[in-house]
Parts: structure tokens; sequence; C-alpha cells
């Protein structure tokens, strides 16, 4: 059962993503929530994660695919490791390069729903 709702948590991650929708993504994480991107200053809470998407979709669509390689759940926390494949795309210069990425989300139930405490990514390393 969590196995299932960590999964379908990820999938509305990625769907959001796709969407360029802050408002999908918000909800995902814990009030306290954390995320490490690549290249970027790390992210606390709602108001940054929500500033952080708002820029980012302002510059860049996102046309995600999303593979767990593994879900590991102890009581209420789970981590969850996964790679991607992304299709970016600058808006300005209407240029769109693929990327491979690798991610590390832990979660956290809260209040009988899973959520996102705390998400890092990165570059495959040797991947455009």
């Amino acid at each position: 059962m969590d196995q299932t709702q960590i999964e379908q948590l990820i999938e509305k991650y990625i769907q959001g993503i796709n969407q360029s929708s802050t408002d999908a993504l918000i909800p995902l994480f814990t009030r306290d929530g954390v995320m490490m991107a690549a290249d970027a200053p790390t992210m606390e809470g709602t108001e940054q994660l929500a500033a952080f998407f708002n820029h980012g979709f302002s510059t860049i669509k996102l046309q995600a695919e999303i593979y767990i390689d593994e879900i590991v759940v102890s009581g209420n926390y789970a981590y969850v490791r996964t790679h991607s494949q992304v299709e970016v795309t600058a808006i300005r210069e209407n240029v769109t390069r693929p990327e491979k990425n690798r991610e590390v989300f832990i979660c956290r139930k809260d209040n009988g729903s899973w959520k996102i405490a705390r998400y890092m990514f990165n570059k495959k390393p040797g991947a455009k």
C-alpha cells in the first residue's frame, strides 16, 4: 500500500513538472520541504519552492519521463531513487536539448499521506 502511494506521488510530481504547474507541485511537498537542484541554491519551505518553480517555468519547459529504481519504506519515512530522461526547452530561444538525470526523494507520511520532504537531483555523469 505505501509503495503504491509513493509511486503515485512520484507520478504526480512528474505530471506537475510536465504541465509547468507550480500549483500542482507545491501540495506534493511537506511544509518544510527542501529541494537541492543542480546548479541552484537550496530551497527550503513552501515559499522558496514556489518561487523556484515559478521562475523555472517562466524560462524553460520540461517534458520528463521518470523511472523508479528503488523504494525503501521505514515507518513514516521512505526514500525513492529514480532516473529520468528530460527534454528541456529554453522558452526564449525555443531550443530543446535532452538531459538525463538521477534523483533521490525522501518522503514522509504526514496525516496519512505521503509527501516529498527532501528532493535532490543532478545530471548523470557523462550524460548531456
